[in-house]
């Protein structure tokens, strides 16, 4: 459950706001209040939730370019419906983090008024999927909710979509929820590591589609950048 507590050593904005660390930086700043909300709604891992500055290498300048794009225009990106599937045969090399990198941005352009709306939910599929599972023998403080949020959410982000072949449960459920959202009208961000013949081989054409067809694909081909 939602508890609101101020912190200003992890306000997200302390970097550039002017009133950081001065008395009017407290518990009563709006701006903090609304961020720590969707940030806890949305589930993204708190050390993700400062974006962090990713470096394009030349093969993938043109895709780099598009997702700021996107970036820079998300709210109208969510308002239309539209969904983006971020893809490479390598790891490591920024398909997640522009992904809530994306995401972030939105919450930056949509945090004022918002109250208690959730805007945006971080869904890592593999778990995902395990705890959709573990939930029907005991059911998981939260995990209602979190199911409900991923359905009314303006924008969801499926991280690893297909790394792992999915059984006939896994599968059904998945494409209810993503279904679900292409039907209202609600966009996605898809990361994962397949071309369109290899999301189809690893979690079947009906979803495959779904994801591949109903959305923008951007690869990226440089190598792993964690280690640098």
């Amino acid at each position: 459950m939602y508890e609101y507590k101020f912190d200003a050593e992890r306000c997200w904005y302390r970097s550039q706001c002017n009133k950081y660390n001065t008395p009017d930086c407290g518990s009563s700043c709006i701006r903090f209040m609304e961020i720590d909300y969707l940030m806890y709604e949305s589930r993204i891992p708190k050390n993700r939730q400062i974006p962090i500055s990713l470096y394009v290498d030349d093969q993938d300048y043109d895709a780099f370019l598009r997702l700021n794009e996107i970036k820079n225009n998300i709210v109208d990106f969510v308002d239309n419906g539209n969904n983006l599937y971020i893809y490479s045969e390598n790891f490591g090399n920024g398909k997640t983090s522009w992904a809530i990198k994306i995401m972030l941005k939105f919450f930056n352009e949509v945090w004022a008024g918002n109250g208690f709306k959730v805007r945006g939910v971080f869904v890592h599929v593999p778990t995902f999927l395990t705890s959709l599972k573990e939930n029907i023998k005991k059911e998981k403080e939260g995990f209602s909710e979190f199911l409900i949020n991923i359905e009314k959410a303006d924008l969801v982000i499926w991280d690893d979509i297909a790394s792992t072949k999915l059984s006939e449960y896994d599968h059904c459920n998945l494409l209810t929820y993503i279904d679900s959202r292409l039907l209202a009208v609600k966009s996605n961000i898809y990361t994962g590591n397949f071309t369109e013949d290899e999301l189809i081989m690893n979690i079947g054409n009906r979803l495959a589609s779904r994801v591949w067809n109903n959305s923008e694909a951007i690869e990226l081909i440089s190598t792993d950048k964690r280690g640098e």
